[in-house]
């Protein structure tokens, strides 16, 4: 016979499969009270949540989640995508990137890493670890969405005004004069 915990937790998911948010929280949480380092239902609570729109929460939950199995690396990528939801950009891209150093092999890590990457315009990055993504054995499905969001990244950057990269002009006329740099240090220090 299953804990009582045990029980509450795959009730909760239950009432997540029929849509029923408020009271899956309320599961989940009646589950922690018995069970406080119970990961899944942290993770329950996070995807509930999530549902909701509520990212703070849904953030507290998979970081919670996290800490408890931190080898689970769905919890890392919810995480991930509660912060980014949240606005917390930059502590997004960390999560997926250490999840990356642990798992490097993790299709859905790649791939919402790299629609990460696409929302925030870093349209080269994004393509990139929708490649990477690839290269890594995805399951059917997973190819099959890959491919469709690198078949619309090209459908949208063909519709997109020709933007240079200044990074690389910028590199060539440094590389053209190599005096250049030198120059604007020296002008600099003799005013």
């Amino acid at each position: 016979m299953a804990a009582p915990h045990q029980t509450l937790v795959q009730h909760g998911f239950e009432q997540l499969e029929a849509g029923q948010w408020e009271e899956a929280i309320e599961t989940f949480s009646a589950a922690l009270v018995m069970s406080p380092h119970e990961s899944r239902a942290h993770r329950g609570r996070g995807l509930a949540s999530l549902q909701l729109r509520q990212w703070p929460a849904a953030a507290a939950a998979f970081e919670c989640a996290k800490r408890s199995d931190p080898h689970d690396p769905d919890n890392w990528v919810d995480l991930g995508i509660s912060l980014a939801s949240d606005g917390k950009i930059y502590q997004a891209l960390k999560v997926f990137e250490e999840l990356l150093a642990r798992e490097p092999s993790y299709v859905r890590g790649y791939m919402e890493f790299g629609v990460l990457y696409l929302r925030l315009g870093a349209i080269p990055k994004g393509r990139e670890l929708l490649q990477q993504a690839l290269t890594h054995h995805p399951t059917p499905t997973q190819r099959q969405m890959i491919e469709s969001m690198i078949r619309e990244q090209q459908r949208l950057d063909r519709k997109r005004f020709y933007r240079p990269d200044f990074e690389a002009l910028y590199r060539a006329r440094v590389a053209a004069r190599p005096g250049l740099i030198q120059a604007i240090l020296k002008a600099v220090k003799l005013k």
